[in-house]
């Protein structure tokens, strides 16, 4: 007789827009999970301190087929309920720390999956990555999930099979559309956020990294506030993120990265593109495509 599946019980720690998508993408994975690994993927408690939130996740959960997850008003409360084993913190940015710390803290051992970034000062990060380095029974990510999409994920085995030669060049470009808007516009202010080159491209910088091979030593950046939220004010503050950007990021191993930014090119042919040279040979990719241009 085969041996009844092992539950792994998630809760989510921030229920708005990116929370629900964990929600979602939870629900899908959850029978090729169960099938594969006999493992059961349930989603037993949710946690945010605005009701709308919570109300829209449990709203999501019923249309997924889900048994309604246990709802609280914040990640004390969640940890305390015993009723998870894993948390997705997909809460706003500048909650990251204390949550983090929180849970990797907490005496019971949670395994966490952080949405990106992990924090939004590096101080913030390197106190969250010591403590984790303390407790070697739990697993601390962060969700940097351009890595898994399809073309890129078909880019990123290119460069490491070796087909490019050694990469020397990565150039990112993304034009798109403004930030979308989150609970009570936490993301339109740099303390929150810290700063759209953190909110929005951390993914770059990682799959810069990724392709390099390397670290990165210095980093050049133009950017400004030319268009978007400029007509806009909260609590009687006018936003101050940036809405476009040039940055250049070199390696210590002599490759050299650029991103190229803009947040008011809404309806551009190509969301984001991505090219990446080596000495032998160049590749070209969008979000939907993966291209061969050609051999040097």
């Amino acid at each position: 007789m085969a041996a009844a599946a092992a539950d792994v019980r998630y809760g989510i720690v921030g229920v708005g827009m990116m929370g629900r998508e964990h929600l979602h993408n939870l629900a899908h994975i959850a029978g090729q999970v169960e099938r594969e690994q006999s493992v059961r993927v349930r989603v037993t408690c949710l946690a945010d301190p605005h009701p709308e939130s919570l109300l829209l996740a449990l709203r999501l959960a019923a249309q997924l087929g889900l048994p309604p997850p246990q709802t609280f008003s914040g990640h004390h409360e969640l940890l305390d309920s015993g009723l998870c084993d894993a948390v997705i913190v997909s809460s706003p940015n500048m909650t990251h720390c204390e949550i983090l710390m929180d849970i990797i803290g907490y005496p019971k051992p949670h395994h966490v999956l952080v949405e990106k970034p992990l924090c939004t000062t590096v101080q913030d990060c390197q106190k969250v990555i010591e403590a984790a380095k303390q407790r070697p029974d739990i697993l601390v990510q962060v969700g940097l999930e351009y890595r898994y999409m399809p073309p890129v994920a078909k880019l990123i085995d290119i460069v490491k099979n070796g087909t490019l030669g050694q990469v020397r060049m990565v150039a990112i470009r993304e034009h798109r559309f403004p930030f979308l808007v989150k609970v009570n516009n936490w993301n339109r202010f740099n303390c929150n956020s810290g700063g759209t080159l953190v909110e929005k491209c951390c993914h770059f910088f990682d799959l810069m990294r990724l392709f390099a091979d390397a670290n990165p030593v210095r980093v050049m950046a133009s950017g400004a506030i030319d268009v978007n939220h400029k007509d806009e004010v909260y609590d009687g503050k006018v936003p101050d993120i940036i809405d476009n950007a040039y940055v250049i990021v070199e390696f210590d191993n002599g490759s050299r990265g650029m991103l190229d930014l803009c947040m008011f090119a809404e309806g551009s042919r190509n969301e984001q593109e991505i090219s990446v040279v080596g000495d032998i040979g160049k590749k070209f990719g969008n979000r939907g495509r993966l291209l061969f241009l050609r051999a040097l």
